[in-house]
């Protein structure tokens, strides 16, 4: 009962601190926009988790596999780098709160990501 007690307090406090850190920098004064906000900053969120279960593979011996970690990484930094001007974005762009158009947003931005950077850095 108390591990389930402990993993029940552990998942509320992760998921009020992605709550916290994507309401950061917005003007909240908007109810839509703060649900906006919070999930974008969700699915920014996930991304990076999904990344990172990739990364053991750079250390791999296999070179497609080692690429596939390094490419995992960069995509990692990127959102969390960018994270704040992704979820701007996104609002200003009105994305639809869908799975497949946060996604595709998402994805077109990793996807050119040295464009992508090149862009948010000089913002």
């Amino acid at each position: 009962m108390k591990k389930w007690f402990i993993l029940t307090a552990i998942v509320c406090m992760v998921a009020a601190t992605s709550c916290v850190w994507a309401a950061q920098g917005v003007s909240l004064s908007d109810p839509s926009t703060k649900m906006q906000n919070i999930v974008y900053g969700a699915t920014i969120d996930g991304k990076v988790s999904f990344y990172q279960k990739r990364i053991y593979l750079v250390d791999s011996e296999f070179k497609i596999l080692a690429d596939i970690g390094k490419d995992a990484v960069k995509k990692i930094s990127f959102l969390k780098a960018y994270r704040q001007k992704l979820i701007n974005n996104m609002i200003s762009k009105n994305v639809k709160l869908t799975h497949t158009g946060m996604n595709s947003f998402l994805g077109t931005k990793i996807q050119n990501i040295n464009t992508s950077m090149e862009a948010y850095s000089t913002e």
